[in-house]
């Protein structure tokens, strides 16, 4: 079954779970202190196929979405926002009070009147001329949360995730075929739905980067790095060397999960999910001084920005079975707990609507 066939199956699996944000934090979470599984960043592919997932297969020119304009039209109710906050907010899962995404200590919240572009699904591929893509089913109450990305005129910072759109009968956020801007993709490597089949279209030739100055319906070979049979991990608490809280951290991309390493995000996972990890490549060298060392490369003597293909077993907000990539550094071979950074996180997340 293939990655886009798997996220219109989920459906709504994903709503009407109860589980306390705080009490699976508490429960479940990993952290920095545990043992980590980075045997390097990467340098070879092993030959056996078994060990090579078919969905994490999909090289940076093969993913080929799109994203469809829509605008936010009423308010979340405030008490599922943070105080003093009014808009819809972009969250980790398709749930009315999932955690809130936090970017530079902020909420991810976009005010009413802003403008968003709702992921599509994949298109049918090269060999196909890339069709237009259909549109990525939504999910959670009602299938009414859409997976999306925020218009720098939304007011919220640029952070994907789930975006209210119609929920228990009341419309937060719409179609808005006649915005007059173009989205192209976080990265500008996709195109704006309006465009369609037409290859010649605005909403296409406008989109692209200095490298691949217009959008392009394109195809490559994938990189798997180095594959192995697959082996159990947890999702664990890894805290930014940077200055934020812990709301921060554990809202940074490290926690997307893509459909290829470094590249289109499809889902978060969140402390306490539960993955089968199978290949490892880097994908940066050198990306911090620092050299964290979970990103250090003994075959290579410097550091890497990592990334892992794993195999969803369990997670609150990904459905079981949906396969990316994700950065290494979250992945940990157990689930150890220190108390005093889960008492932490507790006391910075205590009386907000931004869980972790």
């Amino acid at each position: 079954m293939s990655l886009d066939a798997l996220f219109r199956e989920a459906g709504d699996r994903l709503a009407g779970r109860t589980v306390s944000r705080r009490g699976l934090l508490a429960g479940v979470a990993g952290t920095a202190a545990g043992s980590l599984l980075l045997p390097g960043c990467g340098g070879g592919s092993d030959p056996d196929a078994r060990f090579q997932p078919k969905d994490c297969g999909i090289g940076r020119i093969d993913i080929n979405v799109c994203y469809a304009p829509y605008r936010v039209v009423r308010s979340e109710p405030a008490d599922l926002l943070p105080k003093g906050y009014k808009g819809v907010a972009i969250r980790k899962g398709p749930e009315p009070d999932a955690p809130i995404i936090y970017k530079e200590n902020e909420p991810c919240i976009m005010r009413v009147g802003g403008a968003y572009g709702r992921q599509s699904e994949r298109d049918g591929g090269v060999d196909n001329d890339c069709p237009a893509p259909p549109e990525r089913a939504g999910m959670g109450a009602g299938r009414g949360f859409y997976w999306g990305y925020p218009a720098r005129s939304s007011g919220s910072l640029n952070k994907g995730g789930w975006i209210a759109g119609v929920v228990d009968g009341v419309t937060y956020s719409e179609p808005y075929p006649d915005y007059p801007g173009k989205f192209c993709g976080p990265a500008s490597l996709d195109f704006d739905c309006r465009a369609g089949d037409d290859p010649n279209s605005p909403y296409k030739l406008r989109c692209g980067t200095p490298n691949r100055p217009r959008y392009r319906c394109g195809g490559g070979g994938p990189y798997f790095g180095d594959c192995h049979a697959p082996r159990m991990n947890y999702v664990g608490i890894y805290e930014e060397l940077e200055p934020y809280t812990m709301l921060t951290s554990l809202s940074h991309e490290r926690y997307n999960l893509k459909y290829e390493a470094d590249s289109v995000t499809i889902f978060w996972l969140v402390p306490g999910d539960t993955v089968l990890r199978y290949c490892t490549k880097c994908t940066d060298r050198n990306p911090n001084k620092r050299c964290p060392p979970q990103t250090y490369d003994p075959n290579k003597k410097d550091c890497c920005r990592s990334y892992t293909c794993v195999e969803v077993v369990s997670a609150r907000y990904c459905p079981k079975g949906i396969t990316g990539w994700i950065n290494t550094s979250v992945l940990f071979d157990s689930q150890p707990q220190t108390q005093a950074d889960i008492q932490r996180a507790l006391t910075e997340a205590n009386g907000s609507f931004a869980g972790f």
